[in-house]
């Protein structure tokens, strides 16, 4: 518990993941690829997917998630005693493969870019490839 109030931990979380949808929110707008709507997407979640929420209560969904991402990448990084290169490599990792899990998500939903679009889904590997080094470098030890 105490790592997920940890300060590092909030930091973190919260300035990568603002990065994160900021950047998917900007190649929406200038590409019209809904990277962005499928990062807010909750349509796969069953008791969500019935409810329409407005675009903040969904930016917070998505600020809570990374949240708990950054809590489980801080606990590893100090369990397996990682050097910050080691961090910085497996916190990419983690994030493509979390990136690859959830864009079939888009099947779920009329809202996100369809399943075999792959000019949407390489800008989703790449913003989830950005997330991956903000959040290693800002949990880099000083």
């Amino acid at each position: 518990m105490k790592t997920l109030f940890n300060r590092q931990v909030m930091i973190a979380s919260l300035v990568a993941g603002c990065l994160f949808g900021i950047f998917f929110k900007v190649v929406e707008n200038l590409t019209g690829s809904r990277v962005y709507t499928l990062l807010l997407n909750v349509d796969y979640i069953p008791i969500l997917k019935n409810y329409r929420f407005p675009e903040v209560i969904e930016f917070s969904f998505h600020l809570v998630i990374s949240w708990f991402i950054t809590a489980i990448l801080y606990t590893i990084r100090y369990k397996y005693k990682w050097n910050n290169g080691t961090l910085i490599r497996n916190s990419i990792v983690l994030q493509m493969i979390i990136g690859c899990m959830l864009f079939p998500t888009t099947t779920f939903s009329t809202r996100t870019p369809n399943f075999t679009d792959f000019y949407a889904f390489s800008w989703w590997l790449a913003g989830h490839i950005l997330y991956g080094v903000l959040v290693g470098v800002l949990l880099k030890k000083r």
